[in-house]
């Protein structure tokens, strides 16, 4: 065999050995255990939502017999619609924020520019703001009101229009921020 066939045979048989053959190609490494964790999440709901059905109420600024709106009843500028729901909040989960909200209501006819939509959440008497809610409110209970006025400065173009107020739901919506 001549000298140069030997010679590139055995830096052959170098490389592969270097390159992996025998593993003698290293680089320094360390490493270290990391647990892993074990997690669970929370929750958020409405329980026990109670909206008194079809109910909406006159309002009790005035001393009408029946404080009951029913449907075919008239109503006249000055006049407040009145809806009172309430629900239990279920709100587990370390710093949990939620807002709560009226979903998709929406006036329509011919009356709805005269009439003007107002909601409000109250927990034990005082008012919540949007993202009030937390984990902290977990077994509490919201209080909605949900008011429809007919615009009392409305002037003779209103008179025989109709209007409605579309179905809406009550939501609590998990924010973070």
């Amino acid at each position: 065999m001549k000298k140069t066939t030997k010679g590139a045979l055995a830096a052959g048989a170098a490389a592969v050995l270097l390159m992996g053959g025998a593993g003698t190609l290293a680089y320094w490494s360390a490493d270290a255990d990391v647990d892993g964790v074990q997690v669970t999440a929370g929750e958020l709901k409405i329980i026990n939502d109670n909206c008194g059905g079809d109910v909406w109420n006159f309002d009790g600024g005035e001393d009408v017999a029946d404080k009951v709106y029913t449907a075919g009843d008239l109503i006249v500028p000055g006049d407040v619609l009145t809806k009172e729901c309430s629900f239990e909040i279920q709100a587990t989960g370390e710093h949990l924020r939620a807002e709560v909200e009226l979903s998709n209501p929406a006036l329509s006819g011919d009356l709805a520019s005269a009439l003007t939509l107002v909601d409000s959440f109250q927990v034990d008497g005082v008012d919540l703001d949007e993202t009030d809610i937390t984990e902290a409110n977990d077994g509490d209970v919201v209080d909605v009101t949900i008011s429809v006025t007919f615009n009392g400065s409305s002037d003779n173009t209103t008179q025989t229009l109709s209007g409605a107020l579309s179905a809406f739901e009550i939501g609590l919506t998990q924010v973070h921020d």
